[in-house]
């Protein structure tokens, strides 16, 4: 197709009908990489979300090596690390309340059920004193 526009002029649906293939071709190719991400993700969920809440939880301390020593030569720019207080633990885990509530929903859920269940059965089926 690039031979055609070389050697002749394209008409406006032809310059639309090789921008259109040229689109979806660039289309499959971002779905390809998206798609491999996503697997990435999906293989390694549990081990990216334990490492993350770890590295915010226990932020690493500073290894006993000297500064310059430590660090290679293209991280000089690199940010410092910054320790958390508080009050970034508590805006952590006022960020993890929906998650927490969506995992304990089903538990108390299961746990109401087996109570009523169990209250309904001694109120019709026990003993009376």
């Amino acid at each position: 197709m690039t031979q055609q526009i070389n050697n002749k002029r394209l008409t406006p649906l032809e310059k639309l009908n090789f921008d259109k293939q040229r689109l979806l071709q660039e289309c499959r190719n971002q779905e390809q990489k998206i798609s491999e991400h996503f697997s990435y993700l999906h293989e390694h969920a549990g081990s990216l979300i334990f490492s993350g809440i770890t590295s915010l939880i226990f932020p690493s301390s500073k290894s006993t090596a000297k500064p310059e020593e430590s660090k290679p030569a293209h991280a000089s720019h690199a940010l410092p690390a910054v320790s958390l207080g508080a009050a970034d633990y508590l805006s952590i885990a006022k960020g993890m309340l929906p998650l927490a509530w969506d995992l304990a929903q089903p538990l108390l859920l299961t746990w109401g059920i087996k109570k009523a269940k169990k209250w309904l059965t001694q109120l019709m089926f026990g003993k009376k004193k």
